[in-house]
């Protein structure tokens, strides 16, 4: 499944030959791979903007800037919810190979779920900063935030509303007005976490 020359330190290029970093790590099972080099910092590349491989390394079928502004982030992740809105203990993720969403495996949403605890910074869908997170239930999914400024308002935001995780936190889905609005009352399914 996976290309055995997608290793650490092979070259990676542009569609016209630029070289734009190097591979630091592959996943093989989701078709994605991580840069480092060009940029300010890593980029996550699916495996279906590889064109071709090269003498001189990898060569993408997209040009530097298609790498600057579109594969800065991770891919998102969707968790799975019961009926009842509870997290389900399962995700899915964008395929790198196919574009589908595929099962994330339990060690990738350990993962994920692994970067949500308190002080982590969020952020809006525009990349304005929200708060930080002061208290996670994990078994309702919903995120207490405390916001950043001078509003004494109580946020609970839940985690089907990350669009993805990287190293400057949490990014939601929605604009910050919408988050304000919509996500400012305890829900009941996580009532008794909020209430200790």
């Amino acid at each position: 499944m996976g290309d055995d020359r997608l290793v650490e330190g092979v070259a990676v290029h542009d569609v016209e030959g630029k070289h734009i970093g190097k591979v630091v790590r592959y996943e093989p099972t989701l078709g994605y791979f991580e840069t480092e080099g060009a940029f300010a910092g890593p980029r996550y590349i699916p495996c279906w903007a590889i064109d071709h491989f090269g003498p001189k390394g990898v060569y993408l079928n997209v040009e530097r800037s298609v790498v600057t502004d579109v594969y800065q982030h991770m891919p998102g992740v969707t968790p799975d919810l019961t009926p009842e809105g509870k997290l389900a203990g399962t995700a899915k993720i964008q395929s790198g190979r196919t574009g589908k969403m595929v099962p994330l495996d339990a060690s990738g949403l350990r993962k994920v779920r692994e970067r949500i605890h308190e002080g982590v910074h969020v952020l809006d869908a525009k990349d304005e900063s929200v708060g930080e997170v002061d208290a996670y239930d994990q078994d309702s999914g919903y995120m207490h935030i405390a916001e950043n400024g001078l509003l004494d308002r109580e946020l609970f935001v839940p985690v089907t509303s990350v669009s993805y995780l990287d190293d400057e936190g949490i990014h939601l889905s929605d604009y910050k007005q919408t988050i304000l609005g919509r996500y400012n009352r305890v829900p009941e399914v996580a009532r008794p976490f909020f209430s200790r």
